[in-house]
Parts: structure tokens; C-alpha cells; sequence
């Protein structure tokens, strides 16, 4: 059997969720998440249209562009920024780690679904429960997009978890 077909054949109905979470992950962060941190003038047309759609017809608060006299964002940019530098090239680890069903894979996506999913808490509080100006509707379309980055990660802590846990439990009784 070839290495690919036994990589395919040992991967998990979860990790194939979790491999295309991941793949996908990386146009949104590179096309879309970050476009708040740069100037508006240095990104492309197509995209600005697409940040428009999430703004102006979906009216998502954190993905304004520049203050626009919006409330301070600080705090969701730093997030961002988060997600530029540490998670986007860990998104490559990920995809490669789950790719070949790499043993080693379960406590770095461990670590990356525990910081996420803490990052993520606070962003759907503030969509959900937070004093900006939509209606009820518009708050359950907008943490209906957000929740799967809070969802996928939840469920990549639950299954690193117990497979960390499967092994630290066998490395103690084996000795």
C-alpha cells in the first residue's frame, strides 16, 4: 500500500474535519482575517468587495476597516494579529501533521484549540450579548459564521485531550 493510501486509510472521520478546517483556514486568514491590520490601499479590489459584504450587507463590527467611527477594536486586532503570526503558520503544521496522521500531532492541536477556543469566547460574547447597534437576527447571522472557529477547535481540544491523555496513562503503566 502506498504511503498515501495508509495516511488516508489511518486518518479519523475528525481529522478529515479538522485537515479541511485547517486548509481552509488558511485562504480566509491570508484573504480576509488580517485585512483590518493593513492599510485599506494595499489591498486588492476583489477583496476589499468581500470585506465590504461582511461590513456593510452583514454588518460584522470587527472587520471594519481603519476606526470608520467605529468603537475600539484593539483588542479583536491583537487577536488578529495573533492569528497572522502564530496561528496562520502553524495552519501548515496542522495541515502536514494531519495529512500523514503524524502520532505527534495531538499536543500542538491541543495547544492551538485551547488558545483559539479562548479567543473566540470573548468574540461571540461580544456579537451575542455586547452593546453594539443590531438587531437580534443579525446577531445570531453574524455568531452563526464565527461559531465553527469556536466549534472545530472545541472539538480538536476534546479529541488532543484524551489522546494525550491515552498516552501519558500508558507511558506511566508501562513503567
Amino acid at each position: 500500500m502506498s504511503q498515501k493510501a495508509t495516511a488516508s486509510t489511518k486518518r479519523s472521520c475528525l481529522d478529515t474535519v479538522f485537515l479541511y478546517y485547517f486548509v481552509s483556514h488558511i485562504p480566509i486568514t491570508i484573504c480576509l482575517d488580517i485585512q483590518p491590520l493593513l492599510p485599506a490601499g494595499i489591498i486588492p479590489r476583489p477583496l476589499l468587495a468581500l470585506n465590504d459584504v461582511l461590513t456593510r450587507q452583514l454588518r460584522d463590527p470587527f472587520m471594519v476597516l481603519g476606526n470608520d467611527g467605529h468603537a475600539d477594536l484593539t483588542w479583536f486586532r491583537s487577536l488578529l494579529a495573533c492569528e497572522l503570526v502564530l496561528q496562520l503558520p502553524f495552519f501548515f503544521y496542522a495541515v502536514w501533521a494531519l495529512w500523514v496522521s503524524s502520532p505527534r500531532r495531538h499536543l500542538p492541536l491541543l495547544m492551538y484549540g485551547t488558545h483559539v477556543s479562548t479567543t473566540m469566547a470573548p468574540v461571540l460574547g461580544m456579537l451575542l450579548f455586547g452593546d453594539i447597534d443590531r438587531s437580534c437576527n443579525e446577531r445570531m447571522l453574524l455568531a452563526s459564521l464565527y461559531a465553527p472557529y469556536l466549534l472545530v477547535p472545541l472539538a480538536i481540544v476534546c479529541v488532543s485531550y484524551s489522546k494525550c491523555a491515552s498516552a501519558i496513562s500508558a507511558k506511566i503503566k508501562s513503567q
